[in-house]
């Protein structure tokens, strides 16, 4: 077997997959993943006891995984070869570049994970998680985008987003952006106010001919605010003089990315 190498983790085989916290009178796979919303603490234990961390982990690792990353990671046997994080404050002005875990953790945790799995014989053939996390509601409610991209021509066959709300989960409120199977996928998140917007997750298998070498991949958030860029004032030189003011409005984007997960193949 390959010796694999990872920034940040080396995981695991998954031998069992755990039991999570569905909604027991509905009993077909489908629904209950619909249901799926979060682990209880006897759950995740005995979910994170499932994984075979590597020595390279840390405990704190460990205790980063989302609710949502344990339950996408536990689906498909294989080995996770890295995992990176990076808490934003997105709310307020930008204050430059950022580094992980040094801005305040009040706003937004991303996260991506990368997993060896095992679905194309022959191949070499990865899973990438990436998991948004909003730990205070947004003060701005339009549309995001979250997004995977990958180097080394790996070949994207399949993939999901969803948003993880309290009630489970909802694809109604995601739709494809763009895709480039070679490079990438995006999706558009339309955060609504009158929703509890708790994790966004995208998925993406990936696969190429059988090979060695190191490659990465990396997630983004990209959260839209409106912020005044300029008054316009005008004057009326009538008998009745007057000033009149208006207001122009801009989008900035807001940008949450970690830094990029590297993994042998």
């Amino acid at each position: 077997m390959k010796k694999v190498l990872a920034i940040a983790t080396v995981l695991s085989l998954l031998t069992v997959n755990p039991t999570f916290a569905f909604d027991k009178q509905n009993t077909t796979e489908e629904t209950q993943e619909e249901n799926f919303t979060s682990l209880s603490t006897v759950e995740r234990v005995s979910a994170l006891e499932k994984l075979d961390f590597a020595e390279h982990i840390t405990q704190d690792q460990i205790d980063s995984l989302s609710d949502a990353a344990i339950y996408e990671l536990s689906k498909e046997e294989g080995e996770i070869v890295s995992i990176q994080e990076v808490y934003r404050n997105l709310d307020e002005e930008d204050t430059g570049e950022f580094s992980l875990r040094t801005l305040d953790k009040d706003d937004f945790k991303m996260s991506v994970v990368a997993k060896r799995i095992n679905e194309k014989r022959g191949k070499d053939n990865f899973k990438f998680v990436a998991t948004g996390e909003w730990l205070t509601d947004p003060f701005y409610e339009f549309t995001d985008a979250i997004a995977l991209a990958w180097s080394d021509d790996f070949t994207l066959y399949e993939d999901d987003c969803y948003i993880m709300r309290t009630y489970g989960l909802d694809r109604d409120d995601v739709a494809l952006n763009d895709v480039d199977p070679e490079k990438g996928i995006a999706y558009d998140v339309d955060i609504d106010s009158m929703k509890n917007d708790y994790e966004i997750v995208l998925t993406a298998k990936v696969y190429k001919n059988d090979d060695d070498g190191s490659a990465n991949v990396v997630g983004e958030y990209g959260h839209v605010q409106i912020h005044a860029s300029g008054i316009e004032i005008g004057f009326s030189g009538s008998s009745n003089p007057s000033v009149n003011m208006n207001v122009s409005y801009a989008a900035d984007i807001e940008m949450a990315s970690p830094d990029y997960d590297s993994f042998d193949y």
